[in-house]
């Protein structure tokens, strides 16, 4: 495998790494929040929305354009695997419930933690936006994971 291959090969794992590394531990972070007080679940929120600006996300992107780089150089003919392409539709549906779902209610979660620190929100709003992000966060994870195993054990080859 000639040097650029592999070069672009560490970037698309390193990016997996990051990417679902941050990403599984989201439900830990906001599971600690919880846990420990209105101002600490506030905190926990602000975190994961810095980190996924400024790792996840960026990850993510990283894993596009390694990976489109990565069947350039190896050759078109690499699309033809049944679990590239099963990956590559997983990426575009997680890409998609990641901006359409997970990120509104997030963004709605964070704004409600906040009011409730400072008193101004009762409980029960926070809950059900809160109950909503952690299904479609484990659904983001879940496709991720998936997308992992697929990309390790590319069954089929």
């Amino acid at each position: 495998m000639p040097f650029v291959t592999r070069f672009f090969l560490v970037l698309h794992i390193l990016g997996a790494i990051i990417a679902v590394g941050f990403s599984v531990s989201y439900g830990i972070w906001t599971a600690l929040g919880d846990a420990t007080g209105a101002a600490e679940r506030a905190f926990a929120l602000r975190s994961i929305s810095w980190i996924d600006r400024r790792m996840t996300t960026p990850a993510f992107v990283l894993q596009f354009v390694t990976g489109a780089v990565l069947v350039w150089l190896i050759g078109t003919s690499l699309l033809q695997q049944t679990w590239l392409r099963v990956s590559i539709g997983l990426y575009i549906l997680l890409t998609v419930l990641a901006i359409a779902k997970f990120a509104p209610l997030h963004r709605r979660q964070l704004a409600l933690a906040e009011q409730i620190a400072a008193g101004e929100t009762p409980d029960e709003d926070y809950a059900a936006v809160a109950n909503r992000a952690r299904i479609w966060g484990i659904a983001v994870v879940l496709i991720t994971l998936t997308i992992v195993v697929l990309m390790v054990t590319k069954p089929g080859v």
